[in-house]
């Protein structure tokens, strides 16, 4: 009876022990599948939040496009540069605008096309870091980045190249090329993560040629920079006189009586335009708990606008 009841007990305990297992694997089972739907979930959501972001890039070009054939400059009232109202879509709301680069300075006109510092927009450049109270003399570790030689410009400032960046913790080259995204300036010796905040909003990284500033849509700093005489009124009041319909012509911007006693030279009005090629469309999108922040630079042709670089997160 005894030998039974023993067995019985055994084999109860085996039972219980199967159940046991059974239970886990059940839980894990349904742990995974839950894990991977999700996951799928996530997958799907970002790639649909992408193509809305797509979307407004197409949006983008449509608009500059319409823009090009209705008049000849670029203003701030023109119907490219007002944003967007958020639009509901299916899981998600989509949001965007369109920002003129050439209303910023081009980091890459600091060098000519056969790779040698440019005197001008260095000028330029060093005005406008004075003018958003920076040290003027990262200037020239701007241009040793971007320069074809291997010289540190001690001459202008406090210069680096490879002797400086191969000595930090995390050693590195020098670019020697232009810059392909603002972003790159972090790695440029003295821009720290306060000073590139502060400058990021007035400078831009366009390939190729050299690219004028559109005086009708250059913010207050950057007007100011054209000189060293001007005065932070000086420049407000250029906003002032341009109000949302901007200047006919670069002719017109210098006629102000801001530069009465103080004209621009031949090869400073060169710098200037009323009219603009390259455009940022910038793409926000939630989808779900996906988010896509998406940026698009554009250059506009006669044939329409053209997607030069494509990139999410930071440009």
């Amino acid at each position: 009876m005894s030998a039974a009841r023993a067995q019985r007990g055994v084999a109860l305990v085996t039972a219980l022990l199967v159940v046991a297992l059974a239970t886990v694997a059940a839980v894990a089972m349904a742990s995974r599948q839950q894990l991977d739907v999700r996951r799928t979930a996530n997958l799907l959501q970002g790639d649909q939040a992408y193509v809305y972001a797509q979307a407004i890039e197409d949006w983008a070009r449509v608009v500059l496009k319409r823009d090009a054939a209705d008049n000849q400059i670029d203003k701030l009232d023109d119907d490219w540069a007002q944003r967007l109202s958020p639009i509901t879509v299916p899981g998600g709301q989509v949001d965007g605008f369109i920002i003129d680069l050439q209303g910023r300075f081009n980091l890459n006109n600091l060098v000519n096309s056969d790779g040698q510092k440019s005197e001008s927009d260095f000028n330029y450049f060093q005005n406008l870091l004075r003018t958003l109270e920076l040290n003027d003399q990262l200037a020239a570790a701007v241009v040793d980045w971007i320069d074809a030689d291997f010289d540190t410009r001690f001459e202008d400032g406090e210069g680096a190249e490879d002797d400086f960046y191969l000595s930090v913790e995390v050693p590195y080259r020098a670019a020697n090329r232009q810059f392909q995204s603002i972003s790159e300036l972090r790695l440029v010796k003295g821009f720290d993560a306060a000073v590139w905040n502060k400058l990021a909003p007035y400078v831009c990284a366009l390939p190729g040629a050299r690219t004028a500033l559109n005086v009708n849509t250059a913010a207050a700093p950057l007007l100011q920079a054209l000189s060293e005489s001007l005065t932070q009124r000086d420049a407000e009041q250029l906003v002032e006189e341009r109000g949302t319909e901007g200047f006919e012509s670069v002719d017109a911007f210098v006629q102000s009586e801001v530069f009465a006693g103080r004209p621009l030279t031949e090869e400073q009005k060169g710098n200037l335009a009323v009219a603009s090629q390259f455009f940022l469309a910038r793409s926000e999108v939630s989808v779900g708990s996906a988010r896509a922040r998406v940026f698009s630079v554009l250059q506009r042709g006669s044939n329409g606008a053209l997607t030069l670089a494509r990139t999410q997160g930071t440009w």
